[in-house]
């Protein structure tokens, strides 16, 4: 009994700690508010965050009931959560005052459990130790204690941020409320239970706009924003406007009866387009997008047959000046001369049916009046059928044009694509008028000579008048433009030849239905009285044309040829351009020759080989084409130097130097009188050659040996060269040994006596050089005499 009151004391001798006692209190205090932070502010924040979702979701998406009493529910199981897990279990889970000592003393490890000691001693009923030892570590407690902090002994900043989170979620969702307080009313209302609709956001209105001047034909329905009935032309595009009113969704969708669908996505602003083409068949359609997917309004399109053209009749009534008959075309664009009076009918179906003719591109409209159809071609004349009912315009061909017909029915639906028809106009062109002589465009002529002009005409229609003018050229002391002369001339019938040979462009459609008027103008004249009553000087130069008007009405039209330029020049200076001519004639001849040498060797070694080989060898047939086409060379070449020879020969007898030779001028100028093709004719100059060499047309000269060099060179192009061509032609195309042996043959001895007459000619034009060189020094000579003459009077006047 005396050992336990030396082991134990008794509880209330202890001292008091209140030091420890405010500590242990403070903490609890502290540790008990930061839970009621962290608990709160997760619980708001749950609360708030699911409340905050529950909204945008019925907000946006209009959520079912079903998932709405869910969100409620879910609503209702959070804060129950939150408030068992952060509320309380942990301030039922608070720790006692030795729980509390020992939180102290991981903050303050260097208490080394004092305070942990003294909670348990100042609280056991018999605490064990000796009585002094415990009071004294129950002072060395409680004067610890009244230092201490408790600020290290729980850390704040968790349930802080935690009642921070809270707070700020609460906020943002009270913010969203009371920014949308009505959509907030509705989320409360329906989130209790209440079928309150949402407000529609985004609102879709259809619109089927008119086309131009093609109009829909819309059925009014008694509830147009439920459907819309519209009636159209088969064929049609039909444009389609959805416009959205409120929010604008990115894409709108056309869904069709069939199951199709047509994403439309926006056109600018809250508009969306999209074009139905060329509708065949009925359609029933509806546009949802965004929150509007109510699938109203209906749009049913029903497609109807429209109005058509069924036949095209244009009446044509040529001006009376051409002399084209009035005809009717069918069904096909035409073509006219322009002052031809169109009439046009169509047959409409259904017969009942009215309309325009659209003119364009002057986009001028003409009302289409009641007429009759004319009869179709190929009917039956001795049973004409009734005549059939259409409707009908006039107009006057001036321009060209393209027109539709636009056609409208009872029921108001018009031809959704009218066809294109147009009318070209042919303008009646000026005549065309060509000079045919002088063949040259420069023509150098003497005082003293003529000038032989021959014109071809050409008019679709007819020629009224031929006309020639002269102009003295720039570099003359006149500029000026004499009178209009009249130029007799006379209609021709051209013959397939001088067609091909026409340079004249291609006649239209319109101008081949009337035969083409052809005239030929001739008239020799005097080149002293080109000036038109001045006197003509050497050196003066003129510029000729030709002009000729046609029977056009009311305007008549004139064409005018190229000028043809006219140099009068000294006798000595025509002659001296005559010779250079000569001149560069030998240097053709020469050439030529030995052209034709060449040719000549190639046929001659063939016809070696094969009367070698008795037989061709292989390559021969190719060789034979290729002499062929070496002996159309020289055929050309001769026609060539033939033509230009020829006019040196109408250059001299037209300038009348030689007075001897008249009679030739006289007998050349009437066959040329006669040509009315573009070409060069040979047979004049044959014929006049022939007569020169008789002697008929009296004694030779200067123009007498030229026509004989021409007789020459005619021979040489139109006889030998010419044969020789023909028989390699024939030698080509056979395969007959013996035959192209005798073409062969034939064409060598044509080409030696091709090269006879070339050697002839080359001689006669060496004649006539030497000739030429006599005539200008006695020429000289007698310049000279007449200079010396002349010196000597004024010698003796002076004396």
């Amino acid at each position: 009994m005396n050992q336990d009151a030396h082991t134990s004391a008794p509880r209330a001798a202890l001292p008091a700690t209140p030091a420890v006692e405010r500590l242990l209190a403070r903490v609890r205090h502290r540790l008990t508010r930061l839970i009621w932070l962290s608990g709160l502010g997760t619980l708001v924040a749950a609360v708030a965050a699911a409340l905050l979702l529950a909204f945008v979701a019925d907000w946006t998406l209009h959520l079912p009931k079903g998932v709405r009493w869910f969100h409620l529910l879910l609503l209702l199981a959070v804060p129950t959560f939150f408030v068992l897990r952060d509320l309380w279990r942990p301030l039922t889970s608070r720790p006692d005052r030795a729980g509390i000592a020992v939180l102290i003393e991981r903050a303050h490890p260097q208490l080394k459990e004092l305070l942990v000691s003294a909670v348990q001693l100042a609280h056991s009923a018999h605490p064990a130790g000796e009585p002094a030892r415990i009071a004294a570590v129950l002072g060395q407690a409680d004067e610890a204690a009244g230092r201490l902090s408790i600020e290290r002994v729980l850390d704040p900043r968790g349930p802080r941020l935690r009642f921070a989170l809270g707070a700020g979620t609460a906020a943002l969702c009270l913010l969203v409320m009371i920014g949308n307080p009505a959509a907030a009313r509705i989320f409360f209302q329906r989130i209790a239970g209440g079928d309150t609709p949402w407000p529609q956001r985004t609102r879709l209105l259809v619109e089927i706009p008119s086309v131009g001047e093609r109009e829909l034909a819309p059925q009014a329905p008694a509830d147009p924003d439920r459907e819309i009935a519209v009636r159209v032309a088969r064929g049609s595009d039909v444009p389609v406007v959805v416009r959205a009113v409120g929010v604008v969704p990115e894409d709108v969708v056309l869904h069709f009866a069939g199951g199709h669908e047509l994403v439309l996505g926006a056109s600018g602003g809250n508009t969306f387009r999209t074009l139905l083409r060329a509708c065949q068949e009925d359609m029933d359609f509806y546009v949802t997008g965004g929150d509007d997917d109510d699938e109203l309004p209906r749009v049913r399109l029903t497609v109807l047959q429209p109005p058509d053209v069924a036949g095209l009749a244009v009446s044509i009534e040529p001006p009376a000046y051409s002399g084209l008959a009035p005809r009717t075309e069918f069904d096909r664009d035409v073509e006219v001369l322009a002052g031809s009076k169109l009439v046009v009918r169509i047959l409409p179906h259904p017969e009942t049916a009215t309309g325009v003719a659209r003119l364009l591109p002057d986009d001028r409209v003409v009302p289409l009046t009641p007429a009759q159809f004319p009869p179709a071609p190929g009917s039956d004349e001795a049973k004409p059928a009734a005549p059939r009912a259409c409707l009908g315009f006039e107009l006057s061909a001036e321009k060209s044009l393209r027109y539709r017909i636009e056609l409208k029915d009872d029921s108001g639906l018009t031809n959704p694509d009218p066809g294109l028809f147009g009318i070209t106009v042919v303008e009646d062109r000026a005549p065309e008028v060509e000079i045919l002589a002088p063949g040259r465009g420069d023509v150098d002529t003497v005082l003293t000579g003529l000038v032989a002009l021959r014109a071809r005409a050409e008019d679709d229609f007819g020629i009224v008048g031929v006309t020639w003018t002269t102009r003295a050229a720039a570099d003359s002391a006149s500029e000026s433009t004499g009178p209009a002369n009249e130029l007799p001339w006379k209609l021709i019938t051209p013959t397939a030849s001088s067609e091909a040979e026409s340079a004249l462009p291609a006649r239209n459609d319109a101008q081949k239905r009337g035969a083409r008027v052809h005239a030929i103008a001739r008239q020799t004249l005097e080149v002293a009285k080109l000036g038109g009553g001045e006197p003509v000087v050497e050196g003066q130069q003129f510029q000729l044309s030709v002009s000729a008007t046609d029977n056009c009405a009311p305007t008549a039209h004139e064409g005018r040829s190229a000028p043809v330029r006219v140099r009068v020049v000294a006798a000595d200076e025509f002659m001296r351009r005559l010779q250079d001519r000569l001149a560069r004639a030998q240097a053709s001849a020469s050439a030529l020759s030995e052209l034709q040498r060449e040719k000549n060797r190639r046929v001659l070694d063939l016809l070696a080989a094969l009367e070698s080989d008795a037989l061709l060898q292989e390559g021969s047939s190719a060789e034979i084409a290729s002499t062929v086409t070496g002996q159309r060379r020289v055929q050309g070449d001769a026609r060539a130097l033939a033509r230009e020879l020829a006019s040196l020969a109408e250059a001299v007898l037209y300038s009348r130097i030689d007075e001897r030779a008249t009679p030739l001028l006289e007998m050349i100028d009437q066959a040329l009188a006669q040509s009315e093709g573009r070409g060069f004719d040979p047979a004049p100059w044959k014929e006049l050659a022939t007569a020169s060499r008789s002697g008929r047309l009296g004694a030779s000269g200067l123009a007498s040996k030229l026509v004989d060099i021409v007789g020459l060179a005619l021979e040489i192009s139109e006889e030998h060269a010419t044969s020789a061509a023909s028989a390699l032609s024939a030698a080509q195309d056979t395969v007959d040994l013996a035959q192209v042996h005798a073409g062969l043959a034939s064409a060598a001895g044509a080409q030696q006596m091709t090269l006879a007459k070339l050697d002839r000619l080359l001689e006669m034009l060496a004649e006539w050089d030497n000739f030429q060189s006599v005539l200008s020094l006695t020429r000289d000579i007698l310049s000279g005499q007449k200079g010396l003459t002349e010196r000597t009077r004024q010698y003796a006047k002076d004396q």
